[in-house]
C-alpha cells in the first residue's frame, strides 16, 4: 500500500481480508478501546463495519498492534473511527501511520475533509497529524471526554 510515512523494520499495513484477520483486527479494537472500561465483546462494533475501509498494522509475529477504520460520510467528508495502537507497541509512529494512509484512502475518494471525535488524551496525537479541535463534544462511558477534531486534505 502506497504511503508517506515508513514502517519499523517487521511491521506490514494492511486491509484485514477473511474472517480470522477481522476478528484479530477486532479483538485489538476491543483490548485497547473498551475492556479498559469493562465494556463487553461486541461493542467494538457498529453497524457500518460492512460501509467502511479497515486497516491494520501486524507485527513481526502478526500480532494486530494498529488499527483505524474511515468512511465516507458524504460527498465531501469522511470520518475516521476506532483508531487504536496496542499498548507495548506505541511512540513507534503506527497510529499515525494508519490515520496517514486512511487520509490517503479519503483522497481516492476524492473526498476534502476528514474528521473524527478524540479521546482527550488523544488531542495532542492528532494536533501534530494536522487535526484542530471543533467543538467539545460527548463523554463516553461518563469518564472520557471527546472532541470533534476536522483535517482539510491537501490538494
Amino acid at each position: 500500500m502506497n504511503m508517506n510515512r515508513k514502517l519499523p523494520d517487521g511491521y506490514t499495513l494492511l486491509s484485514p481480508e477473511g474472517k480470522e484477520a477481522f476478528e484479530q483486527y477486532f479483538e485489538l479494537r476491543w483490548r485497547v478501546l473498551r475492556e479498559p472500561w469493562q465494556q463487553p465483546r461486541g461493542s467494538e462494533r457498529d453497524d457500518q463495519e460492512d460501509a467502511s475501509f479497515h486497516l491494520m498494522i501486524q507485527n513481526a509475529n502478526g500480532d494486530v498492534v494498529a488499527c483505524g477504520r474511515i468512511q465516507q460520510i458524504d460527498a465531501t467528508t469522511a470520518q475516521v473511527r476506532y483508531m487504536g495502537v496496542d499498548e507495548q507497541e506505541r511512540g513507534l509512529g503506527l497510529g499515525a501511520t494508519v490515520l496517514s494512509a486512511l487520509e490517503l484512502k479519503a483522497k481516492e475518494w476524492g473526498l476534502k475533509n476528514v474528521f473524527l471525535q478524540a479521546r482527550e488524551n488523544a488531542v495532542p496525537f492528532y494536533s501534530s497529524c494536522g487535526y484542530s479541535i471543533t467543538a467539545t463534544t460527548f463523554l463516553l462511558y461518563n469518564t472520557i471526554q471527546h472532541y470533534k477534531m476536522e483535517k482539510v486534505l491537501p490538494a
